[in-house]
Protein backbone atom coordinates (compact mmCIF):
# COMPACT_ATOMS: atom_id res chain seq x y z
CA UNK A 1 0.00 0.00 0.00
CA UNK A 2 1.33 3.44 -0.96
CA UNK A 3 2.04 5.63 2.07
CA UNK A 4 2.10 9.40 1.94
CA UNK A 5 4.88 11.02 3.93
CA UNK A 6 4.93 14.80 3.50
CA UNK A 7 7.94 14.88 5.80
CA UNK A 8 9.91 13.88 2.69
CA UNK A 9 8.82 17.16 1.08
CA UNK A 10 9.78 19.16 4.18
CA UNK A 11 13.17 17.40 4.26
CA UNK A 12 14.14 18.80 0.82
CA UNK A 13 14.44 22.62 1.10
CA UNK A 14 15.07 23.23 -2.61
CA UNK A 15 11.97 21.33 -3.68
CA UNK A 16 9.89 22.82 -0.85
CA UNK A 17 10.83 26.41 -1.78
CA UNK A 18 10.09 25.77 -5.45
CA UNK A 19 6.78 24.21 -4.48
CA UNK A 20 5.81 27.30 -2.45
CA UNK A 21 6.75 29.61 -5.36
CA UNK A 22 4.74 27.45 -7.75
CA UNK A 23 1.67 27.61 -5.49
CA UNK A 24 2.02 31.41 -5.18
CA UNK A 25 2.25 31.79 -8.96
CA UNK A 26 -0.67 29.40 -9.49
CA UNK A 27 -2.88 31.32 -7.01
CA UNK A 28 -2.02 34.67 -8.62
CA UNK A 29 -2.91 33.26 -12.05
CA UNK A 30 -6.12 31.62 -10.83
CA UNK A 31 -7.43 34.69 -8.97
CA UNK A 32 -6.50 37.10 -11.78
CA UNK A 33 -8.03 34.89 -14.45
CA UNK A 34 -11.21 34.44 -12.41
CA UNK A 35 -11.50 38.21 -11.96
CA UNK A 36 -10.86 38.77 -15.66
CA UNK A 37 -13.51 36.20 -16.56
CA UNK A 38 -16.05 37.90 -14.32
CA UNK A 39 -15.47 41.36 -15.76
CA UNK A 40 -15.08 40.60 -19.48
CA UNK A 41 -16.89 37.49 -20.72
CA UNK A 42 -16.41 38.33 -24.39
CA UNK A 43 -12.63 38.34 -24.16
CA UNK A 44 -12.70 35.13 -22.15
CA UNK A 45 -14.59 33.27 -24.83
CA UNK A 46 -12.63 34.38 -27.88
CA UNK A 47 -9.37 35.62 -26.40
CA UNK A 48 -6.33 34.24 -24.56
CA UNK A 49 -8.09 33.73 -21.21
CA UNK A 50 -9.65 30.46 -22.33
CA UNK A 51 -6.18 29.07 -23.00
CA UNK A 52 -5.00 30.29 -19.59
CA UNK A 53 -7.78 28.26 -17.91
CA UNK A 54 -6.45 25.16 -19.65
CA UNK A 55 -2.97 25.98 -18.37
CA UNK A 56 -4.25 26.53 -14.83
CA UNK A 57 -5.72 23.04 -14.53
CA UNK A 58 -2.82 21.45 -16.41
CA UNK A 59 -0.31 23.00 -13.99
CA UNK A 60 -2.45 21.96 -11.01
CA UNK A 61 -2.10 18.38 -12.24
CA UNK A 62 1.71 18.78 -12.47
CA UNK A 63 1.80 20.35 -9.00
CA UNK A 64 -0.13 17.49 -7.39
CA UNK A 65 1.73 14.81 -9.34
CA UNK A 66 5.20 16.10 -8.47
CA UNK A 67 4.30 16.53 -4.79
CA UNK A 68 2.82 13.04 -4.53
CA UNK A 69 5.84 11.53 -6.28
CA UNK A 70 8.18 13.06 -3.70
CA UNK A 71 5.87 12.30 -0.75
CA UNK A 72 5.59 8.62 -1.74
CA UNK A 73 9.27 8.20 -2.65
CA UNK A 74 8.23 7.32 -6.20
CA UNK A 75 10.26 9.88 -8.17
CA UNK A 76 12.47 7.12 -9.57
CA UNK A 77 9.37 5.37 -10.98
CA UNK A 78 7.62 8.41 -12.51
CA UNK A 79 10.58 10.60 -13.38
CA UNK A 80 10.12 10.40 -17.16
CA UNK A 81 6.36 10.89 -16.87
CA UNK A 82 6.86 14.03 -14.76
CA UNK A 83 9.45 15.41 -17.18
CA UNK A 84 7.11 14.79 -20.13
CA UNK A 85 4.27 16.70 -18.47
CA UNK A 86 6.67 19.51 -17.48
CA UNK A 87 7.79 19.84 -21.11
CA UNK A 88 4.16 20.18 -22.20
CA UNK A 89 3.49 22.59 -19.34
CA UNK A 90 6.37 24.85 -20.31
CA UNK A 91 5.22 24.98 -23.93
CA UNK A 92 1.71 25.92 -22.86
CA UNK A 93 3.02 28.45 -20.34
CA UNK A 94 5.16 30.26 -22.90
CA UNK A 95 2.19 30.55 -25.27
CA UNK A 96 -0.01 31.92 -22.47
CA UNK A 97 2.67 34.35 -21.30
CA UNK A 98 3.10 35.67 -24.83
CA UNK A 99 -0.64 36.21 -25.27
CA UNK A 100 -1.21 37.86 -21.88
CA UNK A 101 1.72 40.25 -21.62
CA UNK A 102 0.92 41.71 -25.03
CA UNK A 103 -2.51 42.87 -23.81
CA UNK A 104 -2.33 46.27 -22.13
CA UNK A 105 -4.57 45.57 -19.19
CA UNK A 106 -3.74 45.37 -15.46
CA UNK A 107 -5.50 42.03 -15.01
CA UNK A 108 -3.67 40.50 -17.94
CA UNK A 109 -0.39 41.71 -16.44
CA UNK A 110 -1.27 39.96 -13.16
CA UNK A 111 -2.07 36.76 -15.04
CA UNK A 112 1.23 36.99 -16.89
CA UNK A 113 3.22 37.51 -13.69
CA UNK A 114 1.69 34.40 -12.14
CA UNK A 115 2.51 32.41 -15.25
CA UNK A 116 6.11 33.63 -15.19
CA UNK A 117 6.42 32.47 -11.55
CA UNK A 118 5.29 29.01 -12.58
CA UNK A 119 7.59 28.87 -15.59
CA UNK A 120 10.66 29.55 -13.43
CA UNK A 121 9.70 26.69 -11.12
CA UNK A 122 9.08 24.25 -13.97
CA UNK A 123 12.49 25.07 -15.45
CA UNK A 124 14.05 24.28 -12.05
CA UNK A 125 12.07 21.04 -11.89
CA UNK A 126 13.53 19.97 -15.23
CA UNK A 127 16.92 19.86 -13.47
CA UNK A 128 15.50 18.54 -10.18
CA UNK A 129 13.75 15.55 -11.73
CA UNK A 130 15.91 15.13 -14.82
CA UNK A 131 19.52 15.48 -13.63
CA UNK A 132 21.51 12.30 -13.06
CA UNK A 133 22.41 11.46 -9.47
CA UNK A 134 26.14 12.01 -9.97
CA UNK A 135 25.68 15.40 -11.68
CA UNK A 136 26.79 18.64 -10.01
CA UNK A 137 23.22 19.97 -9.91
CA UNK A 138 21.78 16.88 -8.18
CA UNK A 139 24.70 16.63 -5.75
CA UNK A 140 24.18 20.28 -4.80
CA UNK A 141 20.44 19.79 -4.30
CA UNK A 142 20.91 16.59 -2.29
CA UNK A 143 23.52 18.29 -0.16
CA UNK A 144 20.76 20.38 1.40
CA UNK A 145 18.54 17.43 2.36
CA UNK A 146 17.45 17.70 6.00
CA UNK A 147 17.84 14.44 7.96
CA UNK A 148 14.51 12.77 8.70
CA UNK A 149 15.63 12.07 12.27
CA UNK A 150 17.74 15.06 13.44
CA UNK A 151 18.13 13.61 16.92
CA UNK A 152 19.68 10.49 15.53
CA UNK A 153 21.97 12.50 13.29
CA UNK A 154 23.53 14.39 16.18
CA UNK A 155 23.75 11.58 18.70
CA UNK A 156 27.20 10.44 19.79
CA UNK A 157 28.87 7.13 19.07
CA UNK A 158 27.49 4.47 21.37
CA UNK A 159 28.09 0.70 21.48
CA UNK A 160 29.94 0.86 18.18
CA UNK A 161 27.03 2.42 16.28
CA UNK A 162 27.53 6.04 15.12
CA UNK A 163 24.95 8.83 14.89
CA UNK A 164 22.33 6.92 16.90
CA UNK A 165 21.60 4.29 14.25
CA UNK A 166 19.35 1.36 15.07
CA UNK A 167 21.43 -1.15 16.97
CA UNK A 168 20.70 -4.91 17.24
CA UNK A 169 21.19 -4.61 20.99
CA UNK A 170 18.75 -1.68 21.19
CA UNK A 171 16.12 -3.41 19.04
CA UNK A 172 15.76 -6.97 20.41
CA UNK A 173 12.42 -7.35 18.65
CA UNK A 174 14.23 -7.26 15.28
CA UNK A 175 17.05 -9.77 15.37
CA UNK A 176 19.55 -9.01 12.63
CA UNK A 177 20.62 -12.64 12.44
CA UNK A 178 17.11 -13.38 11.09
CA UNK A 179 17.58 -10.97 8.17
CA UNK A 180 18.47 -13.09 5.17
CA UNK A 181 20.60 -11.46 2.46
CA UNK A 182 19.56 -12.77 -0.95
CA UNK A 183 22.35 -12.30 -3.53
CA UNK A 184 19.95 -12.76 -6.47
CA UNK A 185 17.38 -10.25 -5.21
CA UNK A 186 15.82 -7.64 -7.47
CA UNK A 187 17.12 -4.17 -6.53
CA UNK A 188 14.15 -1.99 -7.40
CA UNK A 189 15.13 1.20 -5.55
CA UNK A 190 18.06 3.54 -5.06
CA UNK A 191 18.93 5.43 -1.89
CA UNK A 192 21.50 8.03 -0.92
CA UNK A 193 23.35 7.76 2.40
CA UNK A 194 22.57 10.71 4.67
CA UNK A 195 25.46 9.77 6.99
CA UNK A 196 28.44 7.43 6.99
CA UNK A 197 27.95 4.05 8.66
CA UNK A 198 30.48 1.52 9.96
CA UNK A 199 29.19 -2.04 9.98
CA UNK A 200 29.11 -3.96 13.24
CA UNK A 201 32.08 -6.40 13.06
CA UNK A 202 30.01 -8.96 14.97
CA UNK A 203 27.44 -9.16 12.18
CA UNK A 204 28.75 -10.14 8.77
CA UNK A 205 25.48 -9.11 7.11
CA UNK A 206 25.90 -5.40 7.83
CA UNK A 207 27.17 -3.06 5.12
CA UNK A 208 29.50 -0.10 5.60
CA UNK A 209 29.05 3.02 3.49
CA UNK A 210 29.96 6.70 3.43
CA UNK A 211 27.80 9.83 3.38
CA UNK A 212 26.53 10.66 -0.09
CA UNK A 213 27.05 7.15 -1.47
CA UNK A 214 24.25 5.81 -3.67
CA UNK A 215 23.09 2.26 -2.88
CA UNK A 216 20.73 -0.11 -4.67
CA UNK A 217 17.87 -1.21 -2.40
CA UNK A 218 15.72 -4.35 -2.58
CA UNK A 219 12.81 -3.23 -0.40
CA UNK A 220 12.03 -0.07 1.54
CA UNK A 221 10.18 -1.70 4.45
CA UNK A 222 11.51 -2.29 7.95
CA UNK A 223 14.36 -0.80 9.96
CA UNK A 224 17.04 -2.57 7.92
CA UNK A 225 17.18 -2.70 4.13
CA UNK A 226 19.12 -5.07 1.92
CA UNK A 227 21.49 -2.89 -0.09
CA UNK A 228 24.15 -3.23 -2.78
CA UNK A 229 27.09 -0.88 -3.26
CA UNK A 230 28.50 0.22 -6.62
CA UNK A 231 31.32 -2.35 -6.28
CA UNK A 232 28.78 -5.18 -5.93
CA UNK A 233 29.10 -5.63 -2.16
CA UNK A 234 25.76 -6.55 -0.60
CA UNK A 235 24.45 -6.47 2.95
CA UNK A 236 21.93 -4.78 5.20
CA UNK A 237 21.87 -1.09 6.10
CA UNK A 238 19.88 0.93 8.67
CA UNK A 239 16.98 2.65 6.92
CA UNK A 240 17.24 5.83 9.01
CA UNK A 241 20.64 6.45 7.42
CA UNK A 242 19.20 6.38 3.89
CA UNK A 243 17.02 8.59 1.70
CA UNK A 244 15.28 7.00 -1.27
CA UNK A 245 15.92 8.83 -4.54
Amino acid sequence: MIQLDFGLVLAQPFFLCSLVLFVIGWIITFVSTAALTACDLTICVVGPVRLVWVDIFYNLFILLGATLAVATQAVHNYRLVILTFIAGGLSLLFVCINTTINVHHAMYSAVGSGLIFQSFVLIFWVFYFGAEEDSLVKRTINGFVIPRNPGAATAGVSNGVAHGAVSPNQQPQENLSSVVVAPAADYAYKARALYSYDANPEDSNELSFVKGEVLDIVDNKGKWWQARKADGTIGIAPSNYLQLI
